[in-house]
């Protein structure tokens, strides 16, 4: 597969990549023989599957619909398996063009799934050589970070496992066809559960290493993906690329791969249980269920770190002056100490907290037109000598000086 990868790697990753293969590391830290985690996790519709492996995301839904059948086979149904690569994926692929990396996939799947008998076609029948049930399987590649078989036949399994077709009757006219609110629908009838593990070969296999990531493909030279179920039944072998294996290598390879097929088939008999109970027990399901947990990055990852980088966006602010922060700070003291209050219809008392002793009424006069404002008390007036006075100038002073700055004014004097 590394053949159609678009994305050109440099000399200096493929060097770094084989420098680590020969101290027996990889760059994800994995091991080689370990594969990535799997999540498999169902939608609201029957046959709706959506599979995790590692950063890889494909998505499967199987449809039905009643057909004629083949002329070779009346009494079998029909199965269809479709894999669609869109820029979705990788924004390499073009839309409703079929690229060789697809067209190899999907007859990669058709011999793992169809070819293999594993979906019973005699139960689809309806009536012989007159209505068949024909099963569609889309599968969408929704992130492309390597390994792609593996992940589509996971998806592809899961939604027949867990799709269910409405019932059907024949009444010697026409054939009626039952919602799932008025008859229970059928399950798929699976004979077995053949899955894809494919491994990456490396210096003519000196280096094998198990379910290669994006990077890791487009450095391989040759590709072994191996189809088998839980009974370790070879269901389908494909060898691609360049290089020379010997026979014990590929039989040590499949004994791996049969071990990884019998967790992968009671993972998927698990989830497609699980969401049964939860139907059944009338609870939520779906996508929209799902909770969202941020995964724990190793620091001493540093790969994984540098792909999960992030920064958080910081709201500007614009700076203020040293101007406009006394006089905030100014205006919240004055607020503090001072108090508005209202007296009469177009009048006000400025009253000072610390200073009591001083007050202003409002007096009417007799015919009641007028309003004349009188302080009550004691005023905080400043007084100044003038006799001592360097200038002749007058003094403008301010009453209640002490809660403001002073100004002074100077006004020359007419002669």
């Amino acid at each position: 597969m590394s053949n159609f990868r678009k994305t050109v790697i440099s000399n200096c990753e493929k060097e770094f990549l084989l420098k680590n293969l020969t101290k027996w590391t990889r760059l994800d830290g994995r091991a080689f023989e370990e594969f990535r985690d799997i999540k498999i996790e169902f939608g609201s519709d029957w046959g709706c599957c959506h599979v995790s492996l590692g950063k890889t995301k494909t998505l499967a839904q199987v449809s039905c619909e009643l057909q004629y059948p083949n002329a070779s086979r009346p009494n079998e149904g029909i199965l269809y398996i479709n894999l669609e690569l869109n820029p979705m994926a990788d924004p390499n692929y073009e839309v409703g063009r079929q690229s060789d990396l697809s067209a190899q996939l999907n007859r990669l799947l058709e011999k793992c799934i169809k070819d293999s008998k594993a979906v019973d076609l005699e139960s689809l029948c309806v009536k012989l050589n007159e209505r068949v049930w024909a099963f569609r399987v889309d599968i969408n590649v929704l992130n492309h970070e390597g390994n792609i078989l593996d992940c589509a036949s996971i998806a592809a399994l899961a939604a027949l496992a867990h799709f269910r077709r409405p019932d059907i009757s024949w009444d010697g006219e026409e054939f009626k066809i039952y919602s799932h609110k008025q008859r229970d629908p059928i399950p798929t009838v699976l004979h077995h559960y053949p899955v894809c593990v494919s491994f990456g070969i490396y210096k003519e296999g000196e280096f094998i290493l198990a379910d290669p990531n994006l990077l890791e493909e487009g450095v391989a030279d040759a590709f072994l993906s191996v189809a088998l179920n839980s009974y370790k039944e070879l269901c389908g072998l494909h060898l691609g690329g360049k290089t020379q294996l010997a026979p014990e290598v590929i039989l040590e390879t499949t004994h791996k791969a049969a071990k990884r097929a019998s967790h992968l088939v009671e993972l998927i008999k698990e989830a497609v249980e699980k969401d049964i109970e939860k139907r059944q027990a009338m609870q939520s399901v779906g996508f929209h269920t799902i909770e969202v947990k941020q995964a724990d990055i190793s620091l001493a990852d540093l790969s994984v770190c540098l792909d999960q980088w992030s920064s958080p966006k910081k709201q500007k602010k614009g700076k203020k002056s040293k101007k406009e922060n006394l006089q905030i700070e100014a205006k919240d003291n004055q607020s503090a100490k001072e108090q508005i209050t209202q007296l009469g219809a177009s009048t006000a008392e400025l009253v000072f907290k610390d200073k009591p002793n001083s007050s202003w009424e409002v007096i009417e006069s007799d015919d009641g037109s007028e309003e004349d404002i009188v302080c009550i008390g004691t005023p905080n007036v400043e007084t100044i000598d003038l006799a001592n006075a360097e200038s002749e100038e007058e003094d403008v002073v301010i009453l209640n000086a002490e809660s403001k700055p002073k100004k002074k004014k100077r006004r020359k004097q007419i002669a």
